[in-house]
């Protein structure tokens, strides 16, 4: 029988990981870690529209980057309003006459 090789074999560099991303936990120690807080800390939770949970309700909240913005493509599953959530750190408007 001849033996099993895998294509990674054939690099010495290679290193296993010490364990799967799925069983990584947030210790801190990797250089990922700090974006990855910020992540979680500014995942919208809930729906603008309805109201409802988004992710724990089965919905999806994709982070994607805009310059400097980090934009959350969101749709609810409770009642399927899709939309880009973005934090606004200032906001610039006018008042009208009285």
């Amino acid at each position: 029988m001849k033996p099993v090789t895998r294509s990674v074999d054939s690099y010495p560099n290679h290193v296993e990981p010490p364990a799967p991303v799925r069983e990584r936990r947030l210790t801190g120690s990797h250089w990922w870690d700090p974006d990855r807080l910020r992540h979680v800390d500014d995942m919208p939770r809930f729906c603008p529209a309805c109201g409802g949970a988004i992710i724990e309700a089965g919905g999806i909240a994709i982070e994607y980057w805009e310059g400097d913005d980090r934009v959350y493509h969101v749709w609810c599953h409770q009642c399927a309003w899709t939309g880009n959530i973005v934090r606004v750190r200032r906001m610039v408007g006018h008042e009208a006459e009285h």
